[in-house]
């Protein structure tokens, strides 16, 4: 895999669907439209060469790209 850095907005959006954010709940807390976070997630998914946000959060995860410590547990069903 020849990704080694990701530019800032594809990897808070990366780490958002690590957090199981939605696509809507990722574009408020991004300020971003929808549509951007989107294009985003697609640009990823060519990036990563996956098919899916799970693959690309495990594969992100298997070669550096997303930290586990990025990754937050929520408590009693809260959302990250």
């Amino acid at each position: 895999m020849a990704v080694r850095v990701l530019p800032q907005q594809q990897r808070a959006v990366l780490v958002a669907m690590a957090n199981g954010l939605s696509v809507g709940e990722t574009a408020r807390r991004l300020c971003l439209a929808p549509a951007t976070v989107k294009s985003h997630r697609r640009l990823l998914y060519r990036r990563l060469r996956v098919r899916s946000g799970a693959h690309a959060v495990a594969t992100a995860l298997r070669v550096g790209l997303l930290d586990p410590d990025d990754i937050r547990v929520p408590v009693g069903g809260e959302r990250p």
